[in-house]
């Protein structure tokens, strides 16, 4: 197939799917966002990192110093963009493959070979697929390398942020900031950033891992009427809130299999360690509603 962007529709629910990142472009549900959608005209924007939501694979956020040391192996890979260590992953900066489509569901392939710049070879199949309301993203990959590898999962959505805007989930721990946009210390979760009842974003700067994650979030739009529950399927215990402030018009809920640089913990955060040929499974499904009253 030839076509860069698939339109996927389900009654109220429809989404914009792209094979450049494996990327969301827009989600909306009654003709309200519940994604934020990035503008195109007709084409793919190929600005990696300013679509709706794409994946995190094979691992989510960044790797300090490009590098980690695995099964007796010291392990490094270039930086992959701006940003001096590596972030994200492969797959939201490559071009995936369609292997097929209907009006409620894509499946996509990305295959990423074996570099002598880094350590990882494997394969991921996401599927998009529409169910009632529900949006639902599933990813599996599998190490085609020749090394055992820790591998990670995770999904990027960007959210509209409006001034009424809530959001529920929880969670055990809050990690600290540090240089570099990476963890620092896990502590008790401070209360003005405790989301275990829904709550307004903070108006600063918030970049933070949480773990303990029970795996559901809710999402509110109160002055749209619109509301959204996340769920995760698979071995999701942890997740990224990125908010760089309360005009942005968006925020960012990252569900993610891992901590970020979980590749130099001792305890390795969550990454789960694949030989040859096995493979990691993992999705969420978003589901819209319209609030009562």
């Amino acid at each position: 197939m030839s076509q860069d962007i698939l339109h996927l529709r389900n009654g109220d629910l429809s989404v914009e799917v792209s094979r450049f990142g494996g990327s969301l472009l827009a989600g909306h549900y009654r003709g309200m966002p519940f994604l934020k959608p990035t503008p195109t005209a007709g084409l793919a924007s190929r600005r990696f990192g300013a679509e709706a939501s794409f994946p995190l694979v094979p691992y989510g956020n960044r790797i300090e110093a490009n590098a980690f040391d695995f099964a007796g192996k010291h392990m490094s890979m270039p930086p992959n963009t701006a940003d001096p260590y590596c972030l994200h992953g492969d797959g939201w900066l490559a071009e995936w493959e369609i292997l097929s489509q209907s009006d409620c569901k894509a499946v996509l392939r990305y295959i990423h070979r074996q570099h002598p710049s880094g350590p990882y070879a494997y394969n991921v199949i996401q599927t998009v697929r529409l169910d009632g309301d529900a949006l639902i993203l599933a990813l599996t990959v599998t190490n085609t390398s020749g090394d055992v590898l820790p591998f990670g999962l995770g999904f990027h959505p960007f959210f509209p942020r409006t001034p009424q805007t809530r959001l529920k989930a929880e969670a055990k721990q809050f990690w600290t900031e540090r240089r570099g946009h990476l963890p620092d210390t896990a502590i008790p979760i401070p209360e003005g950033l405790d989301f275990t009842a829904a709550r307004p974003l903070p108006p600063h700067w918030l970049n933070n891992a949480y773990d303990g994650w029970n795996a559901k979030a809710r999402i509110e739009w109160p002055e749209h009427g619109l509301g959204l529950t996340l769920t995760a399927d698979g071995p999701f215990d942890c997740f990224m809130i990125y908010s760089p402030g309360a005009d942005t018009g968006f925020f960012c809920f990252e569900p993610m299999t891992h901590l970020p640089n979980a590749h130099n913990m001792l305890s390795g955060g969550g990454l789960v360690t694949l030989e040859h040929g096995e493979s990691l499974c993992g999705g969420i499904v978003l589901h819209p509603v319209v609030l009562p009253g």
